[in-house]
């Protein structure tokens, strides 16, 4: 048995070291997502705020447009009225200057509503800019040093799960399978000490019988409480 239990300690120790190896991957694959996602984000915010000020620029022109027709037909009717003698069509004339000039009063502050509008938008869509283009050159260095590793990590993985087949081959099929339960289920620890009467994975006390079973070494005991195999030094 203290053969069985060698060879549990050899595979759990494989185990662990594939477990981190799979998490170091794992985290080299989420900085690179990490700085695509960034790149997404700001992206996403640039073209909202290009396209609004795309948008309130074509609106901008529009309104000059209409302001500037209005100056146009009020320096018209300014002229007809130093050549008009009847006062009815003098009275209508005035009228219609009038209402020009207040609609191009109106016009005036959407105008410079729209210019105030855009003003903190223009910095923004500059420190986006600047932004992006540094996260993509980031991201670029980050995929160029990250493929290497992440085939150094591949290759350790490999021969990792060559030498943890050819532990596995040698362990009893049932007592493997129940390793491997034991193993996804407790934190990556299947295999624990049991010392000065107690289980030293969960830290439970272990009947006296089974903790004197265990020092013998004549099978494989599991702990009562977390279900680990238990194996005793002395």
């Amino acid at each position: 048995m203290r053969e069985e239990i060698a060879r549990l300690m050899s595979l759990q120790t494989i185990d662990r070291q594939l477990h981190e190896l799979g998490q170091s991957l794992s985290s080299v694959a989420e900085r690179v997502e990490q700085l695509r996602g960034e790149i997404e984000t700001s992206q996403a915010e640039l073209d909202r705020l290009t396209e609004e000020d795309q948008q309130a620029a074509t609106a901008r022109r529009h309104l000059e447009r209409e302001l500037a027709d209005g100056e146009a037909q009020i320096r018209n009717k300014r002229m007809r009225l130093n050549l008009v003698r009847n006062d009815k069509e003098l009275q209508a004339l005035g009228h219609e200057v009038e209402s020009l000039k207040e609609n191009n009063q109106r016009l005036e502050s959407e105008v410079l509503a729209s210019m105030q509008a855009a003003e903190p938008r223009a910095p923004r869509i500059k420190e986006l800019t600047e932004l992006i283009a540094g996260k993509r050159t980031e991201l670029k260095a980050a995929e160029k040093e990250i493929a290497a590793e992440v085939e150094e990590l591949k290759m350790s993985i490999q021969r990792q799960r060559v030498e943890r087949d050819r532990a596995a081959s040698s362990i009893d099929d049932v007592l493997l399978q129940r390793y491997q339960m034991i193993f996804s289920r407790r934190g990556g620890l299947a295999v624990a000490l049991a010392k000065s009467g107690t289980c030293q994975g969960c830290r439970m006390r272990l009947p006296p019988q089974l903790y004197n079973e265990i020092q013998k070494h004549l099978q494989i005991h599991f702990c009562p409480n977390c279900q680990r195999i238990l194996y005793y030094e002395g």
